[in-house]
């Protein structure tokens, strides 16, 4: 188990006991060194780092098969750039947008 034993952070360290953590007002992503076994190291996601390549080929495709405008009678200053408080940048009203082909026939859906 390693120094998770020795540094007497969690009682019976060598039980997975999830229920530990239910209820906590402990922040798991932030500095709280107790939730390391879930998300960092050799403990962490094997599939995260193909998850996010995959998203990226996903998007790139996207972007580079169609042609993308926005809704009709709507202009670029229009377009709400509110984001929320965090860590990373998300924005507060989802992005809204029309896939054309490149023959710029309108695609349904």
């Amino acid at each position: 188990m390693g120094h998770w034993e020795r540094s007497g952070i969690l009682e019976k360290p060598e039980e997975l006991e999830t229920e530990r953590f239910l209820g906590s007002s402990y922040d798991y992503k932030g500095t709280e060194y107790e939730f390391i076994p879930f998300g960092s190291g050799r403990r962490g996601c094997p599939g995260m780092s193909i998850g996010a390549t995959t998203m990226e080929l996903i998007l790139s495709n996207l972007l580079y098969a169609f042609d993308w405008k926005l809704p009709d009678g709507m202009k670029g200053e229009d377009v709400d750039t509110m984001t929320t408080p965090g860590l990373a940048l998300h924005k507060k009203n989802a992005l809204c947008l029309v896939a054309f082909n490149h023959d710029h026939k309108r695609i349904k859906g």
